[in-house]
Parts: structure tokens; sequence; C-alpha cells
């Protein structure tokens, strides 16, 4: 009768324990949402993100003759 009490004592301290580590784990991520934030989301609509980058350079004549040596690099 003993092996009995401590079977069904056993399933309830399981049972309590499994509780008590989902509300942990809730808790931790509960504090780490609100520590780093929300992850980011990308836009539904990626064609209104630009991605292209524009460059604008401006060329001197000097910089523009090109050496011997920045052939051989190229």
């Amino acid at each position: 009768m003993r092996n009995g009490r401590l079977f069904v004592w056993m399933k309830r301290f399981k049972k309590i324990l499994r509780l008590c580590g989902l509300v942990l784990f809730l808790l931790l991520a509960a504090g780490g949402v609100s520590l780093t934030g929300i992850a980011p989301v990308p836009p539904k609509n990626r064609r209104m993100i630009n991605t292209e980058t524009v460059i604008d350079m401006e060329k001197d004549d000097e910089q523009e003759q090109e050496s011997p040596a920045d052939e051989a690099f190229y």
C-alpha cells in the first residue's frame, strides 16, 4: 500500500515540477523580450525599400589618368 502512495505523490510532484519549469521559461522569455525588444520583422512590401547605393564621384583630370602600376593591378 505504501508503494501506491509514493507513486501518486511522485506523479503529483512531477506535474508540479513541470509547471514550475514552464513558468520559469515564460518568465525568462518575457524578461529577454523586455531587455532586447521585439525581433525586427521584414516589411511586407519589399519594393518600397531602396537597396541601390548611389555613389557620386567627381572626376579630376589628374585622377583620371592611370599610372602603369594601376594598370598592372587591375
